[in-house]
């Protein structure tokens, strides 16, 4: 029978993002960086371990110029339940965010989003 991955275990059975934080913490994720283009995820451990999960959504255009009200305007709809994670992607992908990166280590943990010409950075409440 083959293990599950634990990343994945993460995602099942989070209740929402703050959740999910804490249980990637719990498992070791120190940090990620989200690829909007491709959805592929580079997640880093202690000591410099990696794991790499390809995309699985369909690959997307990014909006050349970065837009920092469109980004906020997305994330706060995918925290409202607006929008599910397909959607989010989508929406940030208009907004100019080529990738994001969460943070998971230290006292200011915090996602930013980084496209074209500028970036936007916002707490996670954990």
């Amino acid at each position: 029978m083959k293990t599950p991955d634990p990343i994945q275990v993460c995602y099942q059975t989070a209740k929402n993002y703050p959740d999910l934080v804490l249980k990637l913490i719990d498992i070791g994720v120190q940090s990620y960086t989200v690829d909007v283009a491709s959805g592929t995820i580079l997640y880093r451990f202690a000591e410099g371990k990696t794991t790499l999960h390809a995309g699985k959504l369909s690959p997307r255009i990014i909006s050349v110029a970065f837009d920092e009200a469109a980004t906020i305007q997305a994330i706060r709809a995918n925290q409202q339940g607006q929008t599910d994670y397909p959607g989010f992607m989508k929406d940030i992908a208009l907004a100019g965010v080529r990738f994001y990166e969460a943070t998971l280590t230290g006292a200011n943990k915090r996602v930013t989003y980084i496209g074209i010409g500028g970036f936007y950075e916002e707490r996670i409440p954990v």
